[in-house]
């Protein structure tokens, strides 16, 4: 009896292991750029990163810092991005004008850039990642 139950508990323990979900990530490698608008930093702008030629994989993010600088993101805060090869879309959210101002509720408004640089189809800017930290040349939005 005592072989019976612990090999009823062995086969429920191998069962949960072997049904849990496994994330398998893809190494990633830093990424550093910087982004400005007429020779000022972009604030809050938002930079993704889309595959070409990829359906449904990862879209390495960032958002600008005060200094116009940015670190991308995939797994997590910037640890970088996958090798491969990117498009670049930039959206800038402007204020709100319907927002109260008092804090979490406050959504981004319209794209300041007004949607020029938000189809990764039509970016002017592709980027290649390989297998070390990249410093990319400023994306300069006029």
């Amino acid at each position: 009896m005592k072989r019976f139950v612990f090999r009823a508990f062995l086969l429920v323990v191998v069962m949960q292991a072997s049904c849990r979900e496994r994330k398998v990530h893809q190494p990633v490698f830093p990424v550093h750029g910087a982004v400005s608008y007429q020779g000022r930093p972009a604030e809050g702008a938002r930079v993704s990163f889309v595959p070409m030629g990829a359906v449904g994989s990862l879209r390495p993010q960032a958002t600008v810092g005060a200094d116009g600088t940015f670190q991308l993101s995939t797994y997590e805060l910037n640890d970088g991005a996958p090798s491969g090869r990117y498009a670049v879309a930039i959206v800038w959210p402007g204020p709100n004008p319907r927002s109260n101002g008092q804090g979490d509720d406050e959504l981004p408004g319209p794209d300041r850039l007004n949607g020029r640089f938000s189809d990764p189809n039509h970016s002017p800017w592709q980027v290649e990642v390989g297998t070390a930290p990249l410093e990319l040349a400023p994306f300069q939005l006029e």
